[in-house]
């Protein structure tokens, strides 16, 4: 991922990013169910979106440890 995507993303509220993880999360899962019962891999997909949720998730962690911070 690109710096200017990252800056991208942590410039974005922590409500946005926890819409965009339970996105990331139900296309994981729509993709898990497509390999199991169609047979499809996508692998590298796969380990875009799972690098996605964590990307994501470090964030959410730093805006909430930085929130926490401020209190």
């Amino acid at each position: 991922m690109k710096k200017s995507a990252k800056a991208e993303l942590r410039a974005k509220s922590l409500d946005d990013l926890k819409a965009m993880m339970t996105e990331a999360r139900v296309g994981l899962m729509q993709s898990r169910f497509a390999k199991a019962v169609e047979g499809k891999a996508i692998s590298i997909k796969n380990r875009d979106q799972r690098r996605q949720v964590a990307r994501l998730e470090t964030m959410i962690a730093e805006k909430q440890a930085a929130q926490a911070g401020a209190k």
